[in-house]
């Protein structure tokens, strides 16, 4: 598994960590549909959803 091998991460590790991310981008793209039909709520949905996976120094953690 050269994708493992390449970020240092166990499988178990790595699903977890995919699907955090799959949970926050799927919320992101829910909240970013409410704020498509009533533009004036949520107006910080899209940069909330990018910044919180923004790159960190080693590429692979969410920013906090």
């Amino acid at each position: 598994m050269g994708h493992l091998a390449d970020i240092n991460k166990s499988y178990f590790s790595h699903l977890l960590g995919a699907w955090k991310m799959a949970f926050w981008f799927t919320l992101g793209g829910f909240r970013l549909i409410i704020h498509g039909i009533i533009p004036n709520f949520d107006i910080r949905a899209g940069q909330d959803t990018v910044d919180r996976y923004a790159p960190s120094s080693d590429g692979l953690e969410p920013s906090s």
